[in-house]
């Protein structure tokens, strides 16, 4: 097997990479009208994959997009063509779904018609690297829930590129985003964790995606006994950490070693990142549902 994709996935049909396209009446492509997961294949498996798919579901719902399918449709569906594409380990996709063509391009969202499109892309992607990133705070602020509930995981990302791009242009890697409060909310594209003397600590879901590694990683913690809540932190908390660390679908866990040019730690990953990692890697096959189901193997 590879890891190399030869068809992407657009509404039921397995289409040539080279020849895949929607059409420009999408509302996924004219207005960020959609939502997405971003999801990992390990060792023949598929990372929290029920997990993912709920949220995706979740997300649709939230946003009044109707799926054409149900979820164990399309759970079977993506394991049918991870199998037609030969993928088994390495790899990083997202499935998407959009409110489907709408014309006139108008925001009214009653012009769209037909079902919700539904694409599943992706491509390889190599382990995180330990040796650590830099962070600054970025100039941008995550909404809170009293605007766009950030718990949808919606196309209209554009407040992760500019927080993304801000950090590039500084000359980091990523960017911390504040919520409206000044209190820490997330990263670009991944959630944030702390370590003060041995206590891991994590933003509140409330400004933040309720990320599915993040969660995880908490019962991990707890299974190997290092404390761990959830609390409201700030820029202050960040300085003052023995440890950072990010932690997402597409980052695993990516320890910090600077954070606004100032060293974190020793300047390299410290010891309970390096067990909760050990412990996240060490946990994929137990948490992946095997490709192979498709075939009935």
């Amino acid at each position: 097997m590879t890891n190399q994709l030869t068809t992407v996935y657009i509404n039921g049909e397995h289409v040539p990479v080279e020849s895949a396209s929607i059409s420009v009446f999408d509302s996924g492509f004219n207005f960020g009208d959609g939502v997405f997961e971003g999801m990992r294949v390990y060792n023949g498996r598929v990372l929290m994959l029920d997990e993912h798919i709920e949220r995706l579901y979740n997300s649709a719902a939230a946003a009044f997009i109707e799926p054409p399918m149900t979820q164990d449709e399309l759970k079977r569906d993506i394991l049918t063509w991870l199998r037609a594409n030969d993928i088994d380990h390495d790899f990083h996709f997202r499935p998407i779904i959009t409110r489907g063509i709408r014309t006139p391009p108008r925001v009214d969202p009653r012009f769209a018609s037909g079902p919700a499109t539904v694409v599943v892309l992706g491509q390889a992607i190599s382990g995180t690297p330990t040796t650590g990133i830099n962070l600054v705070v970025s100039r941008y602020r995550r909404h809170g829930p009293d605007s766009v509930d950030s718990k949808i995981k919606s196309l209209s990302y554009l407040h992760a590129v500019l927080a993304k791009l801000d950090a590039v242009r500084r000359g980091a890697d990523d960017a911390i985003v504040l919520d409206n409060r000044g209190c820490l909310a997330e990263c670009s594209a991944s959630n944030i964790f702390l370590v003060k003397n041995g206590q891991l600590t994590t933003p509140f879901a409330i400004s933040t995606l309720d990320g599915i590694t993040r969660n995880l990683l908490l019962e991990l913690a707890a299974e190997l006994g290092i404390p761990a809540r959830e609390k409201d932190l700030t820029t202050y908390d960040v300085h003052a950490a023995d440890e950072v660390f990010l932690c997402g679908s597409g980052a695993e866990l990516m320890p910090v070693i600077t954070f606004e040019t100032q060293t974190v730690g020793d300047g390299s990953m410290g010891p309970i990142t390096e067990r909760l990692r050990d412990a996240y890697l060490n946990s994929l096959d137990a948490h992946g549902t095997p490709i192979a189901i498709a075939a009935g193997v």
